[in-house]
């Protein structure tokens, strides 16, 4: 009877353990809060948080996101957020004077949004508006994505935002890494570009903005409308716990085997 209350426990535990099953979600950039306020649109922000029911209705995802620019000078400021309804959001860069300015562009120094995820997430697609700046005669929404891990309470903060991009790998010579890649609009051809990024690519804070050392010389220059992600990704202590717990349900019920032919015998 001992024994048999082991395997259950041990059993138990590994139920426990299990994640949730994968899940999509899609976010809709304009209808997020700000503190316990809705967002409205032609509005500033420091940050937008989202709230999120998975496409079957039986998780929620939170987001959380801030709007940043690296200077020319190297150095990463925290921006305004603002939503623009339908068209997406954009980044406020301080000082920024001109015609579409308010997206999110690479045309005075970089700017990008940081998403960070209460959950492990692999993105799939993403809507990115594109939009002609400062009297370019074309629009083009080359973007530059980037994965990481995070912790979805913390602020972010420049010091962060530096860690972040110092382990991403990024190699100049390059158009993508194992955490980033720079989105190449001509193989779309529409503002809907689908990734459909693998389980194994995935992280809990994403960073999109104008592509870097993109794959055309143009001034990249779009608003993001929406995201769609895929969570159930198994955190590694996830995993290790559902490890032990196979390898304690299969050592308790190797000992209920042995005793019970002792017994039999």
């Amino acid at each position: 009877m001992i024994r048999f209350a082991h395997v259950a426990l041990a059993a138990g535990a590994l139920v426990a353990a299990v994640p949730a099953q994968a899940a999509d979600f899609i976010i809709d950039t304009a209808v997020g809060k700000s503190g316990a306020a809705a967002i409205k649109t032609n509005t500033a922000y420091n940050s937008i948080n989202y709230t999120v029911t998975s496409t079957d209705n039986k998780q929620t995802l939170n987001v959380k996101a801030t709007a940043w620019t690296r200077g020319l000078d190297g150095n990463y400021t925290a921006s305004a957020l603002a939503s623009w309804g339908a068209n997406g959001l954009g980044v406020l860069q301080a000082g920024e004077v001109g015609s579409n300015v308010h997206t999110i562009d690479n045309l005075n120094g970089w700017e990008f949004v940081v998403l960070q995820f209460d959950k492990v997430v692999s993105l799939q697609s993403a809507v990115l508006n594109p939009f002609a700046i400062n009297g370019n005669n074309y629009s083009d929404n080359d973007a530059f994505i980037a994965r990481a891990a995070g912790n979805y309470n913390a602020t972010m903060t420049s010091t962060m935002l530096n860690s972040i991009t110092n382990g991403l790998g990024y190699d100049a010579s390059k158009q993508s890494g194992n955490f980033w890649f720079n989105s190449d609009s001509a193989k779309y051809n529409t503002a809907t570009q689908n990734y459909n990024l693998s389980p194994d690519k995935a992280g809990n804070v994403w960073i999109i903005g104008g592509s870097v050392n993109g794959p055309d010389n143009r001034n990249d220059s779009f608003k993001l409308n929406s995201i769609k992600v895929t969570s159930g990704v198994p955190e590694p202590t996830t995993w290790m716990t559902m490890i032990l717990g196979f390898g304690v349900v299969g050592a308790a019920l190797r000992r209920r085997r042995s005793a019970t032919k002792i017994s039999i015998a």
